[in-house]
């Protein structure tokens, strides 16, 4: 990394480097699946002509489940990045 920043060049994104980028774009996938699946579990139980949300408590279990799926994407997607940021400053510090 010291011949790269000497050099003055970035190594391209997919080198064997771990990126903000990377991270991001992984977690970016893992959290609009699970929009997805959010948007058509509501969509399936959604009275068409009313509008009215219809859930059974079963349903309500699943639709927790669901948005606890969202959370923990966006949660982890979160620290992972802030470890990442954490680590090039780290690095960063130390040339």
């Amino acid at each position: 990394m010291v011949d790269a920043v000497n050099s003055g060049s970035v190594d391209a994104p997919g080198t064997n480097r771990l990126t903000t980028n990377d991270v991001g774009s992984a977690f970016e996938g893992f959290i609009g699946k699970a929009d997805e699946s959010i948007n058509k579990f509501l969509a399936e139980k959604t009275d068409k002509e009313t509008g009215a949300l219809n859930l059974s408590s079963a349903d309500s279990l699943q639709l927790q489940r669901l948005m606890a799926d969202q959370s923990i994407a966006a949660q982890t997607g979160t620290s992972t990045l802030k470890a990442v940021k954490d680590n090039i400053t780290a690095a960063a510090r130390n040339i």
